[in-house]
Parts: structure tokens; sequence; C-alpha cells
């Protein structure tokens, strides 16, 4: 079983370690070092416990990308900190512009984080099997046009699954941690979206050149969100 090209490998560290350190300064910033490590643990612990997992005893898929850990590419966790965060961020400023209560607010905010996460990876993941980031272990229900480098088609239901528990799980215990503070999702500025931009692009033209404009309409929900984001809470 080979591996993606190596020089594939060190662009798809470098743009996320360079998301990464965009992150977590942008968080030390606007929520202080104590929160931006709480969120940075979970970002990267929680999914790499479900990567660890998928990986190794459920074999539901294999990375193809270097450096690895466990079978984990080092660019997947801190990847996967940018969409939490991203997504976490794009949920609050969103919510904050509509006419809903504290509570209520609070209570939105882990399943619209993790739909918004979801959605974008309905686009982020058909590409990344076509230009072979990683491959699943069999065929998949989405996108069964698109073949792994394996020759398997689609990506598994399951798959969306891990987001939505994932993103929601992160987003939960961090609000939880915030002791009903305003959390970070809510502090956050339009940086964390906006980092989320560049990758939706990238899948986006992928999409254009394959003419799989579904994935574009599939993943609308995110562009939506993203642009409530955009907006001055609360107006």
């Amino acid at each position: 079983m080979q591996d993606a090209d190596p020089r594939l490998s060190k662009t798809f560290l470098a743009l996320a370690a360079l998301g990464a350190a965009l992150n977590l300064a942008d968080s030390a910033r606007t929520s202080g070092p104590r929160s931006t490590a709480g969120l940075f643990a979970l970002g990267v612990g929680l999914p790499a416990a479900g990567e660890v997992l998928a990986t190794g005893p459920l074999n539901l898929l294999r990375h193809r990308t270097r450096p690895r850990v466990a079978g984990v590419p080092v660019a997947i966790l801190l990847g996967w900190y940018c969409a939490i965060r991203g997504s976490y961020a794009v949920a609050g400023r969103a919510l904050a512009r509509l006419p809903l209560g504290e509570p209520a607010r609070r209570r939105a905010l882990p399943p619209v984080a993790a739909l918004v996460g979801a959605s974008l990876d309905l686009v982020l993941d058909p590409a990344a099997l076509d230009v072979g980031l990683w491959e699943w272990k069999g065929d998949g229900a989405y996108a069964p046009d698109i073949a792994g480098a394996n020759g398997l088609r689609g990506v598994p239901l399951v798959n969306y699954l891990g987001w939505l528990a994932l993103v929601a799980g992160a987003v939960h215990v961090r609000e939880r941690a915030s002791g009903g503070g305003a959390g970070e999702g809510r502090e956050a500025g339009r940086l964390p979206g906006l980092l989320l931009v560049p990758p939706y692009l990238a899948a986006a033209a992928w999409a254009v050149r394959r003419r799989g404009f579904r994935y574009l309409i599939y993943s609308a929900p995110f562009l939506i969100t993203l642009a409530a984001s955009l907006g001055d809470p609360g107006r």
C-alpha cells in the first residue's frame, strides 16, 4: 500500500500548521491562554481518539500522508483543531445575530457548530479522497462516483456521524468549562471562520473541475452560516 506523494504530504502539513498557528495566536489574543489551551486540547484530543479508533480497531480507513503517529497524520489533527474552532466561531457569531435568549443560544451552539463542520466536509472529503489524502476500507454511500487510491468508492456515512459527534462534543465540553461565561465561540472574531475559506475554495475548485456541482449544493449550509457570521453580532 503506497503513501501519497511526499510533496503532497509536506504541503498538507505546512498548510495545516499555518492554520493552527494562526488560530492559536488569535485565540490567545481574544480568549486568553487558558481558554486557548483548553480548546486546543479538545480540538486535537477528541479527534485523535476517534481517528485512532477508526484507523485501528474499526479498520475504517487508512491515511496516506506523513508524518503519522499511531496511523494518524499530524496534519489531520491540526486540521481538526482548525475545523472545530472555525465551526465553533462561525456558529457562535451566526447565532448571536438571531433573537434568541442566552439559554437557547447555548443549547443551540453545539449542534449548529456540528452542522457547520459536517456540511463543510460534504465537499472536503470527496475532494481529499480523490487526490489521495486517505482511503476508506469499504465503499461508501456518499460520493460513490469518487474512487480512492485503493479503488474503493465513496465515503461511508459513519464519517459524518463522526464529524457531528466530535464537533458537537468539543463545543459542548468547552461551553460547560466556560462556567456560564461567553465561551470562545462568541468571543472569537471573524478569523477562525475565514481560515476555513481556503480549504473550502480548494475543494470547490475541485468540484467545478469534476463537474460535481452537487457537492457545492450539499455544502451550502456552511457558506450560508459563514456569511451570517461575518456580520456584526447582535445586528
